[in-house]
Formats: C-alpha cells, sequence, structure tokens
C-alpha cells in the first residue's frame, strides 16, 4: 500500500508538470502565431526605400527611365491614346523644356543620345525621322505585335530593344540593316517612312545603348548626378 500511494503521488506530479508543459506551449503558439503572420504579411521594401529616389513607380532601372524621371516625360501612352498623340505630347513635353534649358541628362548619357531619342519618337518629319516608335512602343519598346517588313516577307514578332547588350546586339549593323531594308521596292510601310542619314544612325545607336538596366545603386547615381542640357542654341 505504501508504495502504491508513493507512484499516486508521483504519477500526479507526472501529469502537472505534463499539463504545465502543454500549457505552456499552447501560450507560446499563441503569441508566435500573430508574429510570424505579422512577419509574412509584412511588404518588401517599396521601390522608392530601394533606390532613395521619391516618387518613382518604375521598376525599370536603364538610363532612359532615369532620363523620363528627371524630364517627367510620359513612359508609355495612355490606354487607347494613338502613337501619334503619344509622340505629340511627348514633343511638346520638350519644346517647352528645351525653351526654358531645362532638360536633364543622366549621367552617361549624352547629347547624341538625346538626339537619338527624338529621331526614335519621330513619325511624320521630313529628315532626322526613324518612325521606331511605331513599333518598338515604350516603355517595353515593342508593341508585341507581328509586322511583316516587305512583301515577301513573313510576320514577325517585334522584339524589345531593351537590354540589348545582355544579348550581345550588334546595334550599328541592325541599324544599318534596317536603313538598307527601308530602301528596298517592296519594304513595308513603315520602313519607307524613315528618313534617315549616317549621323542619324549614330544617334540611334547612342540612345538605344540607354536602354541598359543597371542596379539600384547605380541607378540612383544616374538620377543625382544628372546635369543640364544646353539646348540655348537648338
Amino acid at each position: 500500500m505504501g508504495n502504491f500511494g508513493y507512484k499516486t503521488v508521483q504519477t500526479q506530479a507526472m501529469d502537472t508538470a505534463k499539463s504545465y508543459w502543454i500549457l505552456s506551449l499552447a501560450v507560446l503558439l499563441l503569441i508566435s502565431g500573430p508574429l510570424l503572420s505579422a512577419a509574412e504579411k509584412k511588404p518588401g521594401r517599396s521601390i522608392e526605400e530601394k533606390t532613395k529616389i521619391h516618387r518613382l513607380n518604375t521598376k525599370q532601372r536603364s538610363a532612359y527611365d532615369a532620363f523620363v524621371y528627371l524630364n517627367r516625360i510620359p513612359a508609355k501612352a495612355d490606354e487607347g491614346e494613338e502613337i501619334l498623340d503619344f509622340t505629340a505630347r511627348v514633343y511638346s513635353l520638350l519644346a517647352n523644356q528645351e525653351g526654358r534649358v531645362l532638360i536633364k541628362l543622366p549621367k552617361g548619357m549624352g547629347r547624341e543620345a538625346y538626339l537619338g531619342y527624338k529621331t526614335f519618337m519621330r513619325t511624320d518629319a521630313k529628315v532626322s525621322n526613324g518612325n521606331c516608335v511605331t513599333c518598338h512602343t515604350p516603355e517595353k519598346f515593342t508593341d508585341l505585335k507581328k509586322h511583316v517588313v516587305n512583301q515577301n516577307g513573313k510576320a514577325l514578332p517585334t522584339p524589345s530593344l531593351r537590354n540589348l547588350a545582355k544579348r550581345k546586339v550588334n546595334i550599328a549593323k541592325v541599324l544599318q540593316s534596317k536603313l538598307a531594308a527601308a530602301k528596298e521596292p517592296d519594304a513595308s510601310k513603315d520602313y519607307k517612312l524613315m528618313k534617315l542619314n549616317k549621323t542619324d544612325l549614330t544617334h540611334l545607336e547612342a540612345f538605344l545603348k540607354q536602354l541598359n538596366d543597371v542596379d539600384d545603386k547605380n541607378f540612383r547615381e544616374l538620377i543625382l548626378k544628372a546635369k543640364i542640357l544646353d539646348t540655348s542654341q537648338d
């Protein structure tokens, strides 16, 4: 009987210890549960936090995107907006900024690249008319459509012009081939609208090189070290 009583007390102690352990575990789960949920729901750092640039609403990280940001140029056409209306809106803004000598160029972007951008965006000029924007539409620099570039050819998807360096594209060679195709008798309507000379091709090449992405730190540097372009004589 003595041993039985001792075992009963020992069993009760073990049950009590087990109950305390279960209770402690339940309390721990109750406390840690909300914490884990909060951590899981915590959003990642915003674009502004990553780049430390105020009011930045794009995930693109090229010199071109820095240029658009600095000069408050629309990055793309509004929904339903025709491409000609979009380019007219851009040119109106550029003319206003040029007249007040307020065009800002990010670090590494020079006058040639700026002139190349204007050539790229022109659709109906008598000279330096790239008509590139018709198919290579910002901000992705592709209209995501297929086009026939000559009468005997087949429809091909429009490639994006972003990050050509990563794809090791020879920009000068591609531009030369585009110009040659535009002079062919069976060239498409969009190609025939091109009016380019060697200088224009140099400017276009300089601009297309501004479409290569950089990391957040270097993107911030592009903006912080921007310089005013002297357009007083333009």
